[in-house]
């Protein structure tokens, strides 16, 4: 499973309300860089938790696979608050805004960061979006990171909150979408840490054995 933080411009309304986001949660400079840069400001302004074909959970997807499809869009769930709810909605069909399932492609790397999500149960946080499909989208929560006033509403969800809530992050409805880039990144480096530690004992012992061995050897 991988975390897709949005980080570039759409063209339009929609590019006014990543530079609006950005603005609040990362600043004047970020908010009209309309492209990243390669630095490691954190930008976004969306957040997509994307399955990806070795996660298993084929038959949790609408189509019943999670292989790329032939224009190379994989399977993404999120919150958003203007994309029409599919047929398949288990909630709300045909309604606007909500949790939703949704095949994206995501090579351009001027508009996304993946970072791969690690210790997770991929089946468990496929029923989780099965059981929250169609919830509404929570446009308090947008509106409060303009205004700190403006407070979510429980029973809503915005895009980054819905995607911490099925990665059991504590207080899912304040986490915004730089803030779950960031934790999702530490997470992935930390894993990457503990994985060389291991690497580097398994190795030590490795030469331990192989020394030890030639001394009962000799």
């Amino acid at each position: 499973m991988l975390l897709a933080s949005y980080v570039g411009t759409h063209s339009g309304y929609k590019g006014l309300g990543n530079i609006l986001i950005r603005l609040r949660l990362s600043g004047i400079k970020e908010a009209l860089r309309m492209k990243p840069y390669g630095g490691t400001a954190l930008r976004a302004s969306h957040s997509e938790l994307v399955f990806e074909p070795t996660d298993g959970v084929d038959k949790y997807m609408p189509d019943g696979t999670c292989q790329p499809d032939s224009e190379g869009r994989l399977w993404a769930v999120s919150s958003t608050g203007t994309d029409i709810l599919p047929y398949w909605s288990k909630r709300r069909a045909g309604k606007l805004g909500g949790v939703r399932f949704k095949r994206i492609n995501f090579d351009d790397k001027t508009k996304w960061e993946l970072t791969p999500i690690v210790d997770t149960d991929a089946e468990s946080l496929a029923l989780f979006f099965n059981r929250v499909e169609g919830s509404m989208y929570d446009w308090q929560a947008i509106l409060g990171f303009i205004a700190k006033f403006i407070h979510d509403k429980a029973d809503r969800r915005m895009c980054s909150e819905v995607v911490a809530e099925g990665l059991n992050i504590p207080e899912a409805s304040t986490i915004d979408p730089c803030k779950l880039q960031k934790i999702v990144k530490d997470l992935y480096a930390n894993y990457l840490v503990k994985q060389q530690e291991q690497s580097i004992k398994t190795s030590m012992l490795n030469i331990k054995q192989f020394f030890s061995g030639n001394k009962t050897n000799g």
